[in-house]
């Protein structure tokens, strides 16, 4: 799905649940309390991308 301009999506992976504002290239885990922001590579354009980069965050947790 491609992600449209002035959206958000919120996205579980492997149990730790993202926020992303479309158009940005950060991410931020929410975690109950601060979220923790994460630099992603590059400004995702579809849902799958963005899975794929929180994905290689969540696996170096």
């Amino acid at each position: 799905m491609e992600l449209l301009p002035n959206c958000y999506t919120d996205l579980c992976v492997n149990g730790k649940w993202f926020h992303y504002d479309h158009g940005d290239t950060s991410v931020f885990m929410l975690n109950g309390g601060s979220p923790i922001t994460f630099e992603l590579g590059a400004q995702p354009t579809t849902e799958a991308e963005l899975e794929n980069y929180l994905s290689t965050i969540v696996s170096s947790l």
